[in-house]
């Protein structure tokens, strides 16, 4: 297992302090997110389970921010909790590996410094692992309750029922199966040129134990509750850049192409449209002027077929909301492009 060089002493109960294992570990890597943290434990300190049967292990993935009041805070409202810090950013995989090898209970939950676990998180989850064929258990990932989408709000992390991805905001893991798959792959977690966390380690760990014949579920009652970030425009713009790993999954997991693909090929199938716009345009612009009204006809008939409305104000804001997806849909094209040329798997 790859863990960062040179991490800091890990933090915990004094020398000499005799301590039952806890049932649990919860493993956060954090990055600042001070606020967004503290919710987080204020979460965990709800949790319907006995207070001794779980620890809690934070990673600081080289904060710029002080996170020392925070994790003081947590240890106020009574959590079991140690943590560690990181010297060098690459990504969450290697602070959760980290996190993990600090751990004491033989089932590791993983959740983010940005998520908030439901009190009965943890004792809906780990029923499921009285089935001793079961790996690793997921649950739904919902937004905050309190918190409003915008335009540019981030949407990609609800998840209401299993998804093919494993995503380690709401994840559940046998502490020996972890670590006998070597934990998360490090070399697909890094921070990319814009500081953010990009990453594919936890799908990539949850389809080698598919792989290896283990078994997992879903436990619906065991629901974490996400930050709504609403991003600037420009980091909303770029956002799918991140997916130019995706051809990198389909590559070393072929199984993924029927979970995730449509037709085994379009990730988002209505981005599919700019490859036969662009062509279209072009050819249209050098021959026959007159056929570029069909774009804005053609715009207009999917916004009347998607909203089923000929009302004009309808027609007009989806319109206008397909027009300022153009651009990202784009960045997402070219991002899959990119990754199907480096990664030799093609997705689009």
């Amino acid at each position: 297992m790859a863990h960062p060089q040179g991490p800091s002493a890990p933090v915990g109960p004094p020398a000499g302090a005799v301590q039952q294992a806890p049932r649990v570990s919860v493993v956060i890597s954090a990055h600042n997110r001070a606020a967004m943290l503290l919710d987080c434990f204020r979460g965990l300190a709800g949790q319907t389970m006995p207070r001794g049967s779980f620890e809690v292990i934070v990673v600081d993935n080289c904060s710029t921010d002080d996170l020392g009041p925070t994790l003081e805070q947590g240890r106020a409202l009574g959590l079991d909790l140690r943590t560690a810090r990181t010297v060098q950013d690459r990504g969450p995989a290697p602070a959760r590996n980290l996190g993990v090898g600090m751990a004491r209970g033989a089932v590791i939950a993983f959740t983010d410094s940005d998520c908030r676990p439901t009190p009965n998180w943890l004792a809906a989850a780990l029923p499921c692992f009285d089935d001793p064929a079961i790996a690793f258990v997921g649950g739904p990932v919902l937004p905050k309750p309190e918190q409003a989408f915008a335009f540019t709000s981030r949407a990609t992390f609800i998840t209401r029922e299993e998804h093919p991805t494993f995503p380690t905001a709401n994840l559940l893991m046998r502490r020996d199966v972890f670590l006998a798959h070597g934990g998360f792959d490090t070399t697909l977690s890094f921070t990319d040129p814009f500081a953010r966390a990009t990453e594919c380690a936890d799908t990539d760990l949850a389809w080698r134990i598919i792989g290896a014949g283990h078994a997992h579920a879903f436990a619906a009652a065991a629901v974490m509750e996400h930050e709504v970030e609403t991003q600037r425009v420009w980091l909303w713009m770029i956002e799918p850049t991140r997916l130019f790993l995706l051809p990198a999954l389909i590559s070393r997991h072929p199984a993924l192409r029927a979970k995730l693909l449509t037709w085994n090929l379009f990730f988002y199938p209505p981005a599919a449209t700019l490859y036969l716009a662009a062509p279209f345009a072009l050819v249209a612009a050098w021959t026959a002027p007159w056929l570029l009204w069909l774009l804005p006809l053609a715009l207009l008939g999917r916004s009347a077929w998607r909203t089923r409305s000929l009302n004009p104000l309808v027609l007009l804001r989806q319109s206008l909301r397909v027009l300022a997806h153009i651009p990202r849909n784009v960045v997402m094209n070219t991002a899959l492009i990119y990754g199907s040329v480096r990664f030799r798997c093609l997705v689009l």
